[in-house]
């Protein structure tokens, strides 16, 4: 990594290494901690289980219990998908590595950078919201033993828990470890969510970057041409005009220039399509997790109305999905508008002022253009603001129809 990603990609890298998927670490360090930390995940799947069995036919717990699995799963989705595709992120850094040396001009590297200190701001903003949102919600099970302190009662609260599950323990007597369990475990997730979301939309914003820096090297060919066209038609006209033209054009850098924007824009292609090939499959999946949650959230929130506890939770947790669903679909909708523009730049140019070698530059330009780079669920379904309001119209859908059913 050059100076610029160490720079601004700093918090990425960090994390990165804590969860094993930063490509250029240790291999035993990529296969040990993916492992521990699916250890960690896959024990909540076993303490779910053992409820389910013990509290059989009980659709209110059933339900809780895939709001607790959920999270998990989709955390471990990401964790796996990030090691897989280990080697292709790899090369996804590898092409962002350079870029960062081919779009060397002032213009283009202002905007790389402007686009990656977008994408730490973000960043540091999604860290601040985690850690908020994690605070809150650690923080229900230790209400009752707060209270007990500052209002005491004649008799204790009863003890609370950051998800129900069933050890097989006395859950009164080793109520701490269980409590430190709960909390490795979503402190655990909630850090392969915060590291592999942030990862995913630095990346996109990279890509954004590329096209529009792409763009307004095209809009600056187009205005350097009409400027130098109108010049010249000051001081000729008729046929002479159309000669002197033709001969500017050969000797001219607009032919060159727009071979550069082919080439960058075919890097920028690239960066794009192997960035959808690492995350279009677990995309899919998770899309699939959200719609499901946010459908029986909604129903634990109805169902729960008269506790305040376990309201604010589920307030918490729905914002937390919504939030999820929309780091998912707003990316994609941005890289969809900023490869537009290349086109849109393309057609406005001034193209019969071009050179004849030009104008064939031009229209491989626009046949490459013409269908907008986008982000994938599955090579099935676009990300996008229309796939948020879609898995949003779905979740309230289920979410009738099982309230019905109950």
């Amino acid at each position: 990594m050059n100076s610029d990603m160490e720079t601004y990609y700093d918090i990425n890298k960090f994390f990165l290494l804590q969860i094993g998927g930063w490509p250029y670490q240790k291999k035993v360090l990529k296969i040990l901690i993916p492992c521990l930390l699916s250890m960690i995940l896959y024990s909540v799947y076993v303490i779910e289980a053992l409820l389910l069995y013990e509290t059989w036919g009980d659709v209110d717990i059933a339900i809780e219990c895939v709001i607790t699995i959920t999270p998990v799963m989709v955390s471990n989705i990401k964790l796996i998908n990030i090691v897989i595709n280990n080697d292709k992120f790899r090369r996804l850094l590898q092409l962002m590595n350079e870029h960062w040396k081919l779009f060397h001009n002032k213009n283009e590297r202002h905007i790389l950078r402007y686009y990656a200190n977008i994408g730490r701001k973000i960043t540091t903003y999604v860290a601040v919201y985690f850690v908020t949102t994690m605070i809150f919600y650690l923080l229900i099970p230790l209400i009752p033993k707060i209270l007990d302190i500052i209002i005491p009662l004649n008799e204790s609260r009863p003890l609370a828990y950051v998800f129900p599950a069933e050890y097989k323990v006395d859950k009164v007597k080793f109520y701490y470890p269980i409590v430190f369990h709960s909390y490795v475990t979503t402190i655990t997730t909630i850090i392969i969510l915060f590291t592999i979301d942030t990862t995913y939309i630095v990346c996109v914003l990279h890509a954004c970057s590329l096209f529009t820096a792409i763009s307004q090297n095209l809009k600056n060919i187009t205005k350097d041409t009409k400027i130098i066209i109108n010049y010249d038609k000051k001081k000729h006209t008729g046929s002479k005009f159309h000669l002197l033209m033709e001969e500017h054009d050969a000797a001219s850098n607009d032919y060159l220039e727009f071979m550069m924007c082919l080439k960058k824009h075919q890097l920028a292609l690239e960066h794009a399509q192997t960035l959808d090939s690492i995350f279009t499959h677990a995309t899919f999946v998770i899309l699939f997790l959200n719609v499901l949650l946010l459908s029986i959230v909604g129903i634990q929130l109805i169902n729960n109305l008269g506790r305040t506890e376990e309201v604010i939770r589920y307030i918490i947790y729905s914002f937390a999905v919504f939030i999820h669903l929309v780091c998912m679909c707003i990316p994609g909708q941005l890289l969809i508008d900023r490869s537009t523009e290349i086109f849109n730049e393309a057609y406005s140019s001034e193209w019969y002022t071009f050179s004849l070698k030009t104008k064939k530059l031009l229209r491989v330009l626009f046949y490459r253009s013409f269908v907008p780079c986008t982000l994938t669920a599955g090579k099935m379904f676009v990300m996008s603001m229309t796939m948020c309001s879609s898995v949003l119209q779905t979740a309230m859908s289920y979410f009738t129809a099982f309230l019905s059913i109950k």
